[in-house]
């Protein structure tokens, strides 16, 4: 699939006149990248945004003793490294999680098109404040919630933001999910058998199944001990 197809179904340009399409299609840059592999380092200069064709792409920062911390996930339809409308270099470090596909705009070629058109910016704004308020979360997460409550949040967001029912499909790994909550992969396992034996969930693989809605708010808030 081109350039300009692969925009054509994605909803952020859904509103775009064929005209600025084409326009983001010719300046585009298609690459592939395999798991585990590097999209870009931390303050590594590369002006422009980013978008997941498909696949997932991690953003993290690491530490110099080599611990590391997930900040988003991103997938298919979604922009990234927004950062570059104010600062040519990259704010993190981010990674294929698995086989995917990428495509790169100038951010010069992006302002153009979207001074032009409003719809895209409020479009670039519904993932700015997206961001934001998960930004917020994972801050309040860290920093005042115990691990029992920050992964009954992060599965309490994902089943409002999913659409699926009362089904979480993770995109990436177990291991990759305690980095994102900021757990160990052992404190993650015995989290995610004591919600088990509560019958709050179930878990087969990568899929969650939140088997008591009200108790899962409620570990998420601290109103019970989960672990």
């Amino acid at each position: 699939m081109d350039n300009f197809e692969v925009l054509r179904h994605m909803p952020i340009f859904g509103n775009l006149p064929e005209d600025q399409l084409r326009v983001l299609a010719e300046c585009a840059r298609q690459k592939s990248v395999r798991p585990g592999r590097l999209v870009f380092e931390d303050m590594e200069r590369s002006p422009g945004l980013y978008l997941v064709v498909w696949g997932s792409v991690k953003i993290f920062k690491s530490s110099p003793e080599g611990k590391e911390q997930t900040i988003f996930v991103f997938g298919p339809g979604e922009l990234f490294c927004l950062t570059a409308f104010v600062d040519e270099y990259t704010p993190a470090n981010a990674t294929a999680l698995e086989d995917t596909r990428i495509l790169y705009f100038p951010s010069e070629v992006m302002e153009g098109v979207a001074m032009r058109e409003p719809s895209l910016v409020f479009g670039l704004l519904k993932a700015l404040s997206r961001r934001l308020k998960e930004a917020m979360v994972l801050i309040e997460s860290l920093s005042l919630k115990e691990i029992p409550q920050r992964l009954a949040a992060f599965l309490s967001h994902a089943l409002e933001s999913g659409g699926q029912g009362d089904t979480v499909e993770l995109r990436f790994s177990q291991r990759e999910l305690a980095k994102i909550i900021g757990a160990t992969p052992e404190t993650l396992s015995r989290v995610l058998r004591k919600l088990g034996d509560e019958g709050i969930l179930s878990v087969s693989g990568r899929t969650i199944r939140i088997l008591d809605r009200a108790a899962l708010r409620a570990a998420a808030s601290g109103e019970q001990a989960a672990a």
